[in-house]
């Protein structure tokens, strides 16, 4: 066939088929082709979501480190109060000030530098009395408030722990707490095992907010009618019969200063605290050999 003089080759079979290749022929081969390419399309998803996965959790453990350490890190000789992370998602704060203007979960007093000892005479008498934070010249005193807003009655406990002790320094250490206006006194036992105790021929202060008044003994030196002043004792030879007596409750721990349990707290009822922290002059193992070193302690609430 011509067209305008030329010659047009023919067209045959327009519908024809490609050529089949030798593995296409082979249904079995041709099946596990689509389904290993399948399988690995599928794994290499998985692969990838499960990486993300592991990023985002990375992620979040790094970010979890980070807090506790922000909320934990003392420098030497602070002492940190701290509410646990469930109490403070339910509504728990801690505050300086009773109208908590800032709602905390951790606060954070700053150390005493070089104290020397000193005895529970020259504590200011006053001293749960101030909030926040107001250290004496030689001893570290916190006062603070804890609140529920949780919307429920609910219990917690709070703990006194040493964090850190260098050169036998906590040994010498006395603290006492205050808890709604009732204080304890608690230093390490001493070296025979028994409770550390002082002595005075006047009468000790903040005895009358002792939350346990056993731990003082009266003298009936002014019944007697004697002047303090003009009397003598000697404690090495055991002559404090005149002598009134402070005796110190123990630590539960080498680390545990105290613990107890705040049941049935209310809605929108506050809990006051005092913390007040010191080497005892009085303590026989305030040595010498102490001198450089330090306590750092922090305070925690849970349920």
């Amino acid at each position: 066939m011509k067209r305008d003089g030329k010659k047009i080759k023919p067209i045959h079979n327009r519908n024809k088929k490609p050529r089949r290749s030798l593995i296409s022929r082979l249904d079995w081969v041709n099946r596990f082709r689509h389904w290993y390419m399948g399988g690995v399309s599928v794994t290499r998803s998985i692969f990838r979501v499960r990486a993300a996965w592991q990023g985002v959790l990375i992620i979040l453990i790094i970010l979890t480190i980070l807090f506790i350490m922000a909320a934990f890190y003392t420098g030497p000789g602070e002492f940190v109060i701290s509410l646990d992370s469930e109490m403070s998602e339910d509504g728990f704060y801690l505050s300086e000030t009773t109208d908590f203007s800032e709602r905390l979960v951790c606060l954070r007093g700053k150390a005493v530098v070089c104290a020397d000892n000193i005895n529970i005479m020259d504590i200011a008498y006053d001293v749960a009395e101030v909030d926040g934070e107001h250290n004496g010249a030689n001893y570290v005193a916190e006062t603070f408030y804890l609140i529920n807003m949780t919307g429920e009655t609910r219990d917690y406990q709070y703990s006194l722990r040493i964090r850190t002790a260098t050169k036998g320094a906590d040994k010498a250490m006395w603290v006492m707490v205050y808890h709604n206006g009732k204080q304890e006194i608690y230093a390490m036992e001493g070296k025979d095992g028994q409770p550390e105790a002082q002595y005075s021929l006047f009468d000790f202060p903040f005895q009358e907010d002792a939350a346990n008044p056993s731990q003082y003994q009266t003298s009936s030196l002014a019944e007697s009618g004697i002047n303090p002043e003009d009397y003598i004792f000697d404690l090495e030879r055991a002559d404090i019969s005149g002598a009134n007596k402070l005796v110190a409750t123990p630590f539960l721990s080498e680390r545990m200063v105290c613990q107890d349990v705040r049941p049935e707290i209310e809605n929108n009822e506050i809990d006051k605290y005092t913390v007040v922290i010191w080497y005892e002059g009085e303590d026989p193992q305030c040595v010498d050999d102490i001198l450089g070193g330090q306590v750092e302690l922090y305070m925690n609430f849970s349920y």
